[in-house]
């Protein structure tokens, strides 16, 4: 049955966005001409999409939007290099960044094939873009790519042109990349991890290549990757990302995207928390309207009547929170539900980094040095970092986490040391000896030809979360050091009231008196116990990350504490709402 509601709002939404959009882009030369690819194809597609649904719109004010549809065609042409590809950013003559206007591209073809667009706009679009797809084609072809997720693009793109031009070739080299299997990790994440990059890349590919192969297996990924996704939801309506390995791992991430992916998985599978995520983002406002029209016109799943969410679903209502652990991810997630299935509160715990593995801080690693956060609908805590003095390394980054009901345990060990003389079949006479690294710095040493006298530094982090906090219990084993311990607060006018003086860099607890923070109608109180006396320390977020400039990336205010290793450190915080 058809969902009459959604349709009529995503058309009203393109109605009211689309031409809006295409009518700034070429409202002049200049404008026009620094319109990059990808965004120029996105606007060609949503008036494709539009005409399908609203010709009049198109057509109206003597055709206007229909000229400056050919000015971004015509736009497009011009930008496709001689080679058949297109250039984004710093990606040169690319086929990876190409794939994302060709995927586009194959999907404004497919509407066109289906003759759900008006007869105007295929007379200015339909000869065209098929030279566009023609000339791509070979390039494409012998591609290659960068990131994981860039596979399934290129995939979808050989796939989407070999139906275009009726070419096997296109759909054989897509084999060859499918091959390798997707990366879908067993808790449902892909290996990137990044909210961002589901929603835009592997998901949306998938999807197109499971309709144009008949791949349903495909379907059964996604489904995997919107469960995992909806799991992730904050009581703000965001998700969680401090377990990406990518760009998005220090910012929120609006599901949006997801929108049309979960309203056309909840009705193919039915799985309850997909049926629930598909409910959430259809309450939304429309934010990408050309994504969600042509995506709704070419399957009409996506506009059909959502399942309810199940009666059983096991929201944690009466019961405490739901427990969801994310294994190969190292996290996990308390989620306490309202009585409509949306998050009031939750909690994450995290030992997922790639530091220790690496010992670097890059694209493509999970960097977030988070072990925790906790967020309620006006009030959070986004971050919670420990960072020991101990030779320049930074945070502590656990690497494995253990839960026996609500209480987490996390340990990280951490070596360097001093080094001795070289044996003398190492010793180079001239004094020149090979670059290697010390697991902090680079030096002309053969610092692996030499013996270490290593100190260690072994950290024990407990966590145990309840209906209205945490605390956190830490205990080291090692030498004798200094260590800050620092929170990132968020909340709509959030306001520090007592607890805490400016160090000069940023908010520090004072020894023994309590942290109050507010925001809306609920109160912070952080209460902590360290050893008496203890000196301010400064946060440090570790060589790898200071040689190069860098901070450390705290989102939100930060609030500092401080303490030594030779004694236990407990930080207790307690949510509760205030009397009007």
């Amino acid at each position: 049955m058809l969902d009459v509601s959604y349709k009529a709002k995503v058309i009203d939404a393109a109605k009211r966005r689309i031409p809006a959009d295409v009518l700034a882009a070429t409202s002049d030369e200049y404008t026009l001409a620094n319109l990059a690819h990808r965004p120029t194809m996105e606007l060609i597609k949503g008036m494709v999409a539009l005409s399908a649904v609203s010709s009049d719109t198109v057509m109206a004010n003597g055709g206007q939007l229909l000229d400056c549809l050919s000015a971004l065609v015509a736009h497009l042409s011009d930008l496709q290099l001689d080679e058949g590809l297109f250039c984004g950013g710093d990606n040169l003559v690319s086929p990876p960044d190409s794939g994302f206007t060709i995927n586009d591209l194959c999907l404004a073809m497919e509407l066109v094939g289906l003759d759900r667009c008006s007869p105007e706009v295929m007379a200015v679009v339909k000869e065209p873009l098929m030279s566009i797809a023609r000339k791509a084609a070979p390039a494409m072809l012998v591609g290659g790519i960068h990131t994981p997720n860039h596979r399934w693009e290129i995939s979808s793109a050989l796939v989407g042109l070999g139906v275009l031009l009726d070419d096997k070739r296109l759909i054989e080299r897509a084999h060859q990349w499918l091959a390798e299997h997707i990366d879908i990790q067993s808790d449902g994440l892909y290996s990137e991890r990044s909210p961002n990059y589901a929603a835009h890349v592997s998901n949306p590919c998938l999807i197109a290549m499971a309709r144009r192969l008949r791949r349903e297996d495909f379907l059964d990924i996604v489904n995997k990757s919107l469960k995992a996704n909806a799991l992730l939801m904050q009581p703000d309506g965001t998700l969680e990302t401090m377990q990406s390995r990518r760009q998005d791992q220090f910012e929120s991430y609006d599901p949006e995207p997801f929108l049309s992916q979960a309203r056309l998985l909840a009705n193919v599978k039915a799985d309850a928390d997909v049926v629930a995520f598909a409910h959430e983002l259809s309450e939304r406002d429309i934010d990408d309207p050309a994504r969600h029209l042509t995506e709704l016109l070419i399957d009409e799943r996506v506009c059909a009547v959502l399942p309810q969410v199940a009666d059983g679903r096991d929201v944690g209502r009466d019961a405490g929170p739901r427990i969801v652990d994310f294994l190969d991810t190292k996290m996990s997630r308390a989620l306490w539900f309202d009585d409509t299935a949306h998050p009031l509160r939750t909690a994450t715990v995290y030992a997922g980094s790639d530091f220790d593995a690496t010992y670097r801080v890059a694209s493509g690693l999970a960097n977030n040095a988070s072990l925790m956060d906790y967020h309620t609908r006006e009030l959070g805590v986004t971050t919670l970092r420990l960072a020991p003095d101990f030779f320049d390394i930074g945070p502590l980054r656990p690497t494995a986490i253990r839960r026996t009901g609500m209480r987490w345990t996390a340990e990280e060990s951490r070596t360097s040391g001093y080094y001795q003389p070289l044996e003398e079949e190492y010793i180079q006479g001239d004094g020149r000896y090979p670059m290697t690294y010390e697991g902090r710095f680079f030096a002309q040493m053969s610092f692996d030809k030499r013996h270490r006298d290593e100190m260690t530094l072994r950290s024990t982090v407990d966590v145990e979360l309840s209906d209205d906090g945490f605390t956190v219990r830490v205990h080291f084993d090692g030498p004798r050091t200094t260590f800050a311990c620092v929170v990132g607060l968020v909340g709509d006018d959030l306001r520090i009231d007592a607890g805490v003086e400016f160090d000069g860099s940023m908010w520090a607890a004072r020894v023994g008196s309590p942290v109050i923070a507010q925001a809306g109608d609920t109160r912070l109180t952080l209460t902590h116990d360290e050893e008496a006396g203890t000196a301010p320390t400064a946060y440090d977020p570790g060589e790898t990350v200071t040689f190069v400039g860098g901070g450390p990336r705290i989102v939100g205010t930060p609030v500092k504490f401080s303490g030594v290793t030779s004694s236990d450190f407990v930080l207790t915080a307690r949510f509760e709402p205030m009397a009007r």
